[in-house]
């Protein structure tokens, strides 16, 4: 016998008028099919009520929370959430006695005075009095329910733009000219009643299928929050369109800072991304303070003249150089077309049939596209093949090896330029190498390409400059040790530092003795590398060990300044078996531009997390990491250290992970709040989509750890599939991105760009097998 809802649950739904006793009869067969022989308890009927569509999935969850009590809010029944912030929660809610709908917005005002807040909310109810614009939807009742304010609200079937931003990435120019027109005329009202909206913002500018664009919370802004406060610990999108003139003064927003406001928002839509990108919100703050926000067509160059020249009078950092009201500001937004609805009703149709469209396609390519848009509410991603152990090192080397020692086998062939004397002299030289000069009166070593070079070991006063043929880069072929350079600034330009020793008993001895494997060891406070190949294809073995050799080990001279170091690298590429970057300190500032890093243990390896007082600001810039170890692996050597700042700005950057976290600690289990000290900007930048954020492995042949990611700072990066020009080589127009499936503000794809890299394919054909 099937057993009947409990009493508890027939008063709730009566209570709520949620249903009638009919339709929990019309039920019974829904419900038996689901219990399926077990006892038809509370939630089955509820399952069976959902089914039916007679209650919201949300208000199933609401009536098994055990605060069933929640779904009415006085005479208002709750049917959804709509979106909720960090000082409030937004509904869906029947209007009583009819069939309406209306939004609900609970709030908590800032404000200790409840009195003077319920005067303004009715002198705000006043001046709306009678306005009746498309483009607006403003409070038609605002209640004070015990410490918490009640807004209600009409409610419109649309969608916001900041949403539509995700899914669709850049919005078209005639799009944003429309909004912008649409939006002006509804500010323009509000400025004729002296209203102030004082809340422009995507996620308060929704998008209806009948092409309306339309502002949502007109004027309760000011009243809950009449006064701009900072809190650090806000996300830092709360801080986007903050006009210069409100920030630590004590100013109320007026029609100038809804100006700013506006014109930072259509300035997003055309870039698809904020102004100032920083993920800490006291240095988005500052930014508003300090900077100008940049002319539009630096990234969108479609943009009209007229329309990028309003803009920047729009977001004007200095008042005084905006319009001086609403009416000033419509009258330089270039002028509309009557067309202007069926743009944007055309614009919000695209992305139905965007979804209709994949929904009749395969189930996997649905899922990959939800995984972009999880991904751009900061979530990160890579592959799931691992190369951080014996036997995928093993497979590299072997990759390796093929490619630079059988010339066949080398994508890329020698250019025919090259004549019969210059390859019979090259291969003969290639059992002849020599030693690297001494650097003369300006600390400048200039090198050949007609012959490899010895590694030695260089020590000069103040800066040095090694510099080869930029067609033909230099070649040093590292044998026992590697190339060990002292000085003050070292910069490094067209060098290949390559290891093709053999495997031999004369060399054992030597390469035991090593301070540190590695191609290049270096002690300098200031490193700048541009155009540089470094590669182990060797397989190293002593005593039966394998050497893994680091492909940069640096080291500061003075470690008591390391706020005046920096680590610069251009248009460069690392494939080694150990770490592509080894540092003992950790200097201020790392740059990675235009570089490709393959295979390698790790990017960036320090022996020692930041100190506290430390900050470490790291400038990524089209890097590929292709099947390659961590962006950052830590060697946690104190359990109890308290990490100090990283900040990292990653543009147009591919992370393709082999079976690593972006972030990975060695050693010591990290504290549990240390992401907290990581910000991470990825504009442009794209992820496979199995990587882990963070993690920590105690041991090397211990499964990773993964780390709850939420308190760390992740912006503007996205995930999807992607597609290499070739499978993986030494030949760097392999690594290319040909295609991705994730939105992309530029015509470029990102990653590394390779005809900006030397020719180092052919240079290492030269070398004799």
């Amino acid at each position: 016998m099937l057993e009947p809802p409990s009493k508890e649950l027939i008063q709730r739904l009566t209570k709520l008028k949620l249903c009638t006793p009919a339709d929990l009869k019309r039920c019974r067969r829904r419900v038996k099919k689901l219990a399926r022989g077990i006892p038809a308890f509370d939630s089955v009927w509820i399952d069976a009520l959902v089914q039916a569509q007679k209650i919201t999935p949300f208000q199933a969850r609401t009536l098994e929370s055990g605060n069933p009590e929640q779904l009415a809010i006085g005479p208002y029944l709750l049917i959804s959430e709509l979106g909720h912030s960090h000082k409030s929660n937004t509904y869906i809610a029947n209007v009583p006695e009819s069939t309406e709908r209306c939004v609900l917005k609970i709030t908590r005002p800032q404000s200790d005075n409840l009195d003077l807040l319920q005067q303004n909310a009715q002198k705000l109810l006043q001046s709306l009095k009678g306005l009746d614009h498309p483009s607006l939807v403003y409070p038609r009742i605002i209640k004070q329910l015990q410490d918490k304010i009640v807004i209600v609200s009409r409610y419109v079937l649309s969608a916001t733009v900041s949403e539509l931003l995700i899914r669709r990435g850049r919005f078209p120019v005639p799009v944003v000219l429309a909004i912008g027109a649409q939006l002006l005329d509804a500010l323009v009202s509000l400025e004729k009643r002296k209203i102030v909206h004082s809340d422009i913002r995507p996620w308060n500018v929704r998008l209806s299928s009948n092409g309306i664009a339309t502002l949502v919370d007109t004027g309760i802004e000011s009243i809950l929050s009449p006064e701009l406060t900072i809190h650090a610990s806000l996300p830092p999108r709360c801080y986007d369109g903050i006009a210069p003139e409100l920030i630590g003064t004590g100013n109320f927003p007026n029609c100038q800072s809804d100006i700013y406001a506006l014109g930072c928002l259509l300035w997003e839509l055309l870039a698809s991304r904020p102004p100032f990108t920083t993920g800490d919100p006291l240095a988005k703050l500052a930014c508003h303070q300090t900077k100008t926000i940049p002319d539009i067509r630096t990234w969108a160059p479609e943009t009209p003249d007229t329309l990028a020249e309003a803009l920047l009078k729009l977001t004007a950092s200095n008042p005084e150089q905006r319009p001086s009201n609403m009416q000033e500001a419509q009258n330089i937004w270039p002028t509309q077309s009557k067309m202007s609805h069926k743009i944007l009703t055309n614009f919000y149709s695209s992305f139905d049939s965007q979804v209709i469209q994949s929904s009749e396609r395969s189930k996997p390519k649905k899922t990959a596209q939800l995984s972009i848009v999880a991904a751009l509410i900061f979530v990160l991603s890579g592959l799931s093949l691992t190369l951080l152990n014996e036997g995928a090192r093993n497979q590299f080397l072997k990759i390796t090896s093929q490619v630079s020692l059988n010339k066949q086998s080398v994508i890329k062939p020698q250019k025919a330029t090259s004549t019969k004397d210059e390859n019979q002299r090259a291969t003969s030289a290639t059992s002849q190498p020599r030693l690297i000069p001494p650097p003369n009166e300006q600390g400048i070593i200039l090198l050949d390409s007609s012959t490899p070079y010895e590694p030695t070991k260089i020590t000069t006063v103040g800066s040095l400059v090694i510099r080869g043929p930029a067609k033909k880069p230099a070649i040093i072929n590292i044998n026992e040790d590697g190339l060990t350079i002292v000085a003050e600034q070292l910069t490094l330009e067209n060098v290949i530092l390559i290891n093709l020793s053999e495997n031999s008993s004369s060399k054992t001895q030597a390469t035991k003795n090593t301070l540190h494997p590695s191609l290049l060891n270096v002690t300098t406070q200031s490193l700048i590398l541009k155009s540089c190949f470094f590669a182990q294809l060797d397989d190293e073995q002593v005593e039966g060990r394998k050497i893994e050799r680091d492909a940069l080990y640096w080291k500061l001279i003075d470690p008591q300044k390391q706020n005046r170091s920096q680590l610069e690298i251009y248009n460069s590429m690392f494939a080694v078996s150990g770490h592509a970057i080894h540092l003992t300190q950790t200097p201020q500032s790392l740059s990675l531009i235009n570089c490709l890093n393959i295979t390698s243990r790790s990017t960036f390896f320090l022996e020692h997390p930041p100190e506290i007082d430390h900050q470490i600001n790291l400038n990524l810039r089209q890097l590929t990491l292709r099947e390659a170890g961590p962006l950052m692996l830590f060697n946690w050597n104190d359990a109890q250290i308290i990490p100090g700042a990283i900040q990292i700005e990653a543009k147009d950057c591919v992370f393709d992970l082999a079976q690593s976290a972006l972030f990975q600690v060695a050693g010591f289990k990290p504290p549990e709040n240390w992401l907290s000290s990581i910000g991470f900007i990825g504009e442009g930048s794209i992820a496979s989509s199995e990587i882990r954020i963070a993690a920590w492995q105690q041991a090397k042949d211990l499964a990773l750890e993964e780390f709850d990611a939420s308190t760390m700072r992740i912006e503007g990066l996205s995930t999807g599939k992607f597609e290499y020009a070739a499978p993986l080589s030494l030949n760097p127009e392999d690594s290319m991105i040909t295609e991705a499936q994730v939105p992309r503000k530029s015509a470029l794809p990102p990653g590394i760009q390779a005809e900006q890299f030397p020719d180092f394919i052919s240079r290492i054909q030269t070398l004799k097998n």
